[in-house]
């Protein structure tokens, strides 16, 4: 089969990405087809299951070419064939810093990759680094919090008048407030430690213990080695990694009554003690997840037959830990039963703190089996077909509790789930002089799949797709599909997970941050799924170099589940148990797991046009162009019976049109992009007798730029440090630009301020790769 496009080294040099997967991410607009991943051979071979090439370094390469349509009748999509050099070896480091301009965020990044191919064989090792601070709110114009904030804490006068007439004497004034002193944390206080500190106090900003975006660390290492095994060949991948995330949400303080009879109290009446729970010690949420992986694939011919086979297991860890106040109530009786052990000025235990604890364990166990074959050779081409299945295992251990010495609830769970599918590629009518030509070349795609995971009946989906190309620059496409749908394992089972949320609250109209809570809902229920799809693509040129594209795509689900929507009034008169407010009203947490729908419609226009011109010879200079705009005709969903539909594009918040558009240019060794991203107006309906919002998001603009400085820098070349030496600069967001929200009136409400909605802005990364 004949490529219909090819890039050779300098053409994929001239892209400026470092690895194969980003390769095929950048010229994604002159691949696959409807948006799905093309299918991959490695040097004209199946890859099965075998992605470990993905991670390669794009020097790698000899070339990357696109076979032409009628490769489709084979392999059932876009087919892009990888040529790897016969021999290569590479050692290469890459480092990196970000940070945001506007200050108060950096990052950095390093990594290591080793890969050698000779002939068939070839492995490859990576290790990566990363890590993020934390972004306050102290760095960003965002009001500050109502209440009192003190970095040490004081007493007052339980009605806020004088402490004690003895304490105003010792200090010669009239005392209401008197901070803690440095010796009242490990003895009885006296009148004179607390006349020492009279009137004082040490007031903070709460937003210096408060993150808009949590810190992150993360460490990945993967490794894998293909060689031939006979007529087969063999991949063997493992990987590892361990992520932890860390954000902050406020100073906890706490307010309690110390009284006369206190045998820590030198005072004469009751007084108020108000003191954060340890100094600057923050309220936290920390989130870590590790995870070991393996997997074997087995890709070859049997009789005719290509075959792949994989086995993989993934073990999985995650704990979060959500901290939401202090236990004042327990504090209040250990004060109130005169323990001398306990200080309440001093040093307090972590157990008085408000925890929700969550522990999953989870280990994956799967197997999956794809068979292809040309059955048979047709006037108009391969009659071929296919099969595909696998089985899984999985197998969660959720634990959930409160203080360390407590256990809420405990859950094991265990569920196997089986799926195949089967499809058909029948030719009907092909260009040339022994078939009827005349017509053009019409095939039809037929699939049938079935699914049964532990207890649930068996899902069926079925469909089928009419292809048509009346010449060979223009091709024609229909296809039709209706599904079973149940909930995945993890829509049911998954562990749950809470975290505090930043989200407006239309009812109060103001921004709250309420504990939100995911994970799995067992009461799900099945659902179907009816999607309907048209498509057209024109070549003017008959081949890749320009391609214009038009697909519209209607989809309506029945019943099943659907992930929390805006949490919207009529939400939340819908799901009333989902929602909890104190007794002021306040949004204090919601229950954010997926729910039961009745109904689902989503239709939409999509269009692109994506250009690539070459101009110049031997080092040719490379532009690209794509411009891809998404028109959605309807949104909307019904959640249950006797409530209004949410018309997601009728003040549900969505935009209506979206356009994106990449331009680059570039050749061996240097070149720049620039990619824009648009979205139409929206707006967002708070309820009977509120302004609607209205929103009108930005254009974002991310621009980058490399170069290999000792290809184009003189001062460089011939030193032994420039030589394979690429730097490389992005920028995202290049015009700082963010979402404006305004009432009827053109006022920002609360909560809706430029810091508050888009805090991180700008940001530049710089990163500088070394090939050895």
């Amino acid at each position: 089969m004949g490529a219909e496009a090819e890039y050779d080294e300098s053409q994929i040099a001239a892209q400026g990405v470092d690895s194969i997967q980003d390769l095929l991410t950048r010229l994604a607009p002159f691949l696959g087809k409807g948006g799905n991943s093309p299918i991959i051979l490695i040097n004209g071979r199946p890859a099965g299951f075998d992605r470990s090439v993905l991670a390669y370094p794009v020097e790698a390469l000899s070339r990357l070419a696109v076979l032409k349509p009628e490769a489709s009748a084979t392999y059932g999509d876009r087919v892009v064939n990888l040529v790897l050099k016969r021999r290569f070896s590479s050692l290469a480091a890459d480092a990196s810093a970000s940070w945001a301009t506007a200050g108060g965020q950096q990052g950095a990044a390093f990594s290591i990759g080793r890969t050698a191919i000779s002939g068939d064989t070839r492995w490859n090792f990576q290790a990566r680094l990363s890590r993020d601070s934390a972004l306050l709110k102290s760095a960003r114009t965002i009001p500050k919090p109502a209440g009192i904030f003190d970095g040490v804490g004081y007493v007052s006068g339980v009605g806020g008048g004088e402490i004690d007439p003895a304490l105003s004497a010792a200090a010669g004034k009239i005392v209401t407030v008197a901070a803690i002193s440095a010796g009242a944390t490990s003895a009885t206080p006296g009148i004179d430690d607390f006349a020492a500190t009279a009137n004082q106090g040490q007031p903070v900003d709460p937003n210096l213990f408060d993150s808009l975006q949590p810190s992150r660390r993360a460490i990945a290492v993967n490794a894998g080695i293909t060689r031939p095994l006979g007529a087969f060949s063999v991949t063997l991948d493992l990987s590892a990694s361990s992520n932890r995330a860390q954000g902050l949400h406020g100073l906890p303080m706490a307010s309690v009554v110390i009284p006369a009879r206190s045998p820590w109290s030198p005072f004469a009446g009751d007084v108020m003690l108000i003191r954060p729970f340890s100094g600057a010690r923050a309220l936290r949420t920390v989130s870590t997840a590790r995870a070991l992986g393996a997997s074997l694939s087995v890709t070859g011919a049997v009789g005719g037959w290509q075959t792949s086979f994989a086995f993989s297991y993934m073990r999985n860890w995650s704990d979060n830990i959500l901290e939401h106040g202090i236990d004042v109530a327990r504090i209040q009786q250990l004060i109130d039963a005169e323990d001398k052990n306990f200080n309440p000025y001093g040093h307090w235990d972590a157990g008085l703190l408000l925890v929700t604890r969550a522990r999953a364990r989870r280990s994956n166990l799967g197997a999956r089996l794809n068979i292809q074959k040309r059955i048979a050779d047709m006037p108009a081409g391969a009659l071929a077909w296919s099969f595909v299945a696998d089985i899984s295992r999985v197998g969660v251990d959720d634990l959930q509790g409160g203080r360390a010495d407590t256990v809420a609830a405990r859950d094991k769970v265990t569920s196997s789930q089986l799926n195949a599918r089967m499809s058909l590629a029948v030719p009907l009518s092909r260009h040339g002089p022994l078939t009827n030509g005349w017509l053009g070349d019409w095939s039809v795609d037929m699939w049938v799949a079935g699914q049964a995971m532990s207890g649930t009946g068996l899902q069926r989906s079925f469909g089928g797709g009419l292809n048509w190309a009346p010449i060979d620059m223009i091709r024609l496409g229909a296809a039709l599909e209706h599904a079973d749908v149940v909930p995945s394992f993890d829509q049911l089972e998954a562990p749950l997970v809470t975290t505090v949320a930043r989200v407006f609250d239309y009812t109060r109209r103001q921004v709250a941050e309420p504990i939100w809570t995911t994970g799995g809902n067992p009461g799900l229920q099945r659902g179907s799924r009816r999607t309907f799809t048209v498509s057209a693509l024109l070549q003017p040129l008959g081949n890749q170099d320009l391609m214009l594209n038009l697909n519209y795509r209607r989809t309506v689900a029945s019943a099943g589940g659907q992930g929390f929507p805006e949490l919207s009034p009529a939400v939340e008169a819908a799901f009333p148990d989902r929602v909890t407010r104190d007794v002021s009203g306040q949004l204090i947490a919601v229950d954010a797991r997926a729910i039961n729908i009745v109904r689902d419609i989503d239709t939409s226009l999509l269009s692109g046009v994506a250009l690539h011109f070459v101009s110049g010879g031997r080092d040719a200079l490379q532009f690209t162009l794509s411009l891809n705009h998404n028109w959605r005709l309807k949104s909307e969903t019904l959640i249950r019976p006797g409530v209004p539909v949410i018309d997601r594009l009728g003040g549900g918040g969505m935009s209506r049109h979206m356009l994106d558009v990449q331009l680059a240019a570039g050749k061996r060794g240097m070149g720049a992009s620039v990619n824009m991203r648009w979205s139409g107006q929206a707006s967002i309906d708070q309820g009977a007798g509120n302004d609607a919002l209205r929103i009108r998001p930005p254009v974002i603009l991310d621009a980058s730029a490399f170069i290999d400085l000792d290809r184009y820098l003189p001062e460089w070349k011939g030193r032994k440090l420039g030589k394979n030496l690429n730097i490389s600069l992005s920028i995202a967001n290049l015009l700082n630009g963010y979402s404006h929200v305004r009432l009827q009136d053109g006022r920002a409400p609360a909560g809706f301020s430029r810091d508050e909605i888009d805090p991180l802005g700008r940001t530049i990364r710089l990163a500088v790769r070394k090939r050895f």
